[in-house]
């Protein structure tokens, strides 16, 4: 059996952003066919509910939990994951977990980190430094990067920002050729005819030409700003859990539905066509005891 030799060296990374903080201590090296213990310190702050650590891993790695801190712990296609329905209630907690480099393991390998949260309904992430992992000897290689700021998601404001400058852009291209083509149409006709009778009615014909396209410009803006909300619907959840819960749990919310998306049952309630009634149904739910937040859909795919 071949002797293991492990150096550790720490990856940190401090964010200023909601002064959440994640320390990682992983092995700099490593043999091939072996496996470690690892742990990550995450200083959360005042963030609470809903929350991920998410972990991206070369080929050849294989990840596990050795303590996940109550959240539900997965590793699929080179990443892991532990998704918190109620992150522990503690300020700063650390997670465990088992690093295996197989034989074919990549070297040098780097991992990514990030972690996702919910901050005024909205969710958020926090992308820490990079940790970098050789197989065999040599000196320790810790990754040291700027912090990055990450990054509000509002996914579902992105197709309302580029519909827009698509309608401006569409305006003075259909309008540019007919202004461009009255005065050549002008200029021939003295050229071929000298009587001042021929250009008249010439010029008079081009005065409906240009108003034409003013008025068919208008129902092309109306229906663009009209079609980017179509397919929009908003409903409220009110939890989601890696066990399916029972529907009597939530009686005093009205009619609920619970599906199963990326591991979690997803409980939600309500189907509005406006983000208005949404909220409003959602303050309602609030005096009932239900601490709930929207969800948006497109054409009945959930978009966050």
């Amino acid at each position: 059996m071949k002797k293991i030799l492990t150096f550790f060296a720490i990856a940190s990374f401090t964010s200023v952003f909601s002064q959440i903080t994640i320390n990682a201590n992983f092995p700099s090296n490593m043999s091939s066919a072996s496996s470690v213990d690892a742990d990550v310190k995450i200083n959360k702050g005042a963030v609470g509910n809903f929350a991920k650590y998410q972990l991206d891993v070369p080929a050849g790695y294989v990840i596990s939990a050795v303590d996940a801190k109550g959240g539900n712990f997965t590793f699929e296609n080179q990443r892991a994951k532990i998704v918190w329905v109620s992150v522990p209630s503690e300020p700063e907690f650390t997670i465990k977990l088992k690093v295996q480099a197989n034989s074919d393991a990549t070297n040098p390998a780097t991992f990514s980190q990030k972690f996702y949260y919910l901050e005024n309904n909205e969710k958020k992430e926090v992308e820490a430094a990079p940790i970098i992992i050789n197989i065999g000897g040599g000196s320790a290689v810790a990754a040291t990067s700027t912090p990055v700021e990450t990054k509000s998601t509002p996914v579902e404001t992105n197709p309302v920002t580029t519909t827009t400058p698509v309608e401006t852009k569409s305006t003075p291209v259909e309008t540019t050729p007919v202004t461009t083509t009255t005065p050549v149409e002008t200029k021939s006709t003295p050229v071929e005819t000298t009587p001042v009778t021929t250009t008249k009615p010439v010029e008079t014909k081009s005065t409906p030409v240009e108003t034409t396209p003013v008025t068919t410009t208008k129902p092309v803006e109306t229906k663009a700003k009209t079609s980017s909300s179509v397919g929009m619907t908003y409903k409220v959840q009110l939890g989601a859990y890696s066990n399916q819960p029972s529907k009597g749990k939530f009686s005093g919310a009205g009619s609920v539905s619970i599906d199963l998306i990326n591991g979690m049952y997803k409980v939600t309630t309500g189907n509005f066509k406006t983000l208005d009634e949404a909220i409003k149904y959602r303050d309602e739910l609030k005096t009932k005891g239900f601490d709930g937040f929207i969800a948006k859909y497109k054409d009945g795919v959930r978009i966050n």
